[in-house]
Order: structure tokens, then C-alpha cells, then sequence
């Protein structure tokens, strides 16, 4: 999971290196309700409340899950045959935990002052 926000001048995707299971803790890690963010494409400085920032899918974490499976399913595939094909799972519930960690940061926000 990835924590981003759109730039209000050029509405590009960027990223905060700041980490978060909700936006309580990010709220509580940054100690403020909004964040000066600088945007990677234009350059511009802005101010972004905490509720306009977003989790997204981190894609490289899907694809050490893939990597990881193809991995496994090779190693196995000469120990134990076809049972081997059941770490393509793997990817799987990585994505699964991947959904549920971005639908929590997604759906809670916080007050407004």
C-alpha cells in the first residue's frame, strides 16, 4: 500500500514517503491535519489534508508475491508434483491483504477543524 494524492495544478499521481495503516496514524506520525507536499511533475508546493490522501496498490508488492509463488511452485514442483500449483495462492492472498489494508485507510477520514 502506497499513500498518494493527485496534484491540484497538472492532476498527476504522486506519493508521500510517509507510512500508515489509517489516517488516525498518519494524522498522530505527521502531527498535523495537513501535509506540505511538493509535486513531482510541476514542482509545485501545496497543502493537502489528510482526507485527500489516498492509499493505492502498491504493484511491487504483487509481484514479490508472483515471484515468490512462481519461486515455490518451481522448488516443489520436483518434490511433490502437481501439489506444487497451490503456491499460486501465494499472490493471491497477498492481493487480498493488499484490498482490505487499502480499503481501511480509504474509508476512514477525519474530522475537519
Amino acid at each position: 500500500m502506497r499513500l498518494g494524492y493527485i496534484c491540484s495544478s497538472c492532476n498527476k499521481q504522486n506519493y508521500i514517503k510517509d507510512k500508515a495503516e489509517t489516517r488516525p496514524d498518519l494524522q498522530m506520525k505527521t502531527g498535523k491535519d495537513e501535509l506540505q507536499v511538493n509535486c513531482d511533475s510541476c514542482g509545485k508546493m501545496d497543502k493537502k489534508h489528510i482526507n485527500n490522501i489516498n492509499a493505492v496498490v502498491d504493484n511491487r508488492i504483487i509481484m514479490a508475491g508472483v515471484f515468490l509463488s512462481l519461486i515455490v511452485t518451481l522448488v516443489l514442483w520436483n518434490y511433490y508434483g502437481a501439489i506444487a500449483s497451490i503456491s499460486f495462492v501465494i499472490p493471491l492472498l497477498v492481493w487480498i491483504s493488499e484490498n482490505k489494508a487499502l480499503s481501511g485507510f480509504n474509508k476512514y477520514t477525519i474530522r475537519r477543524k
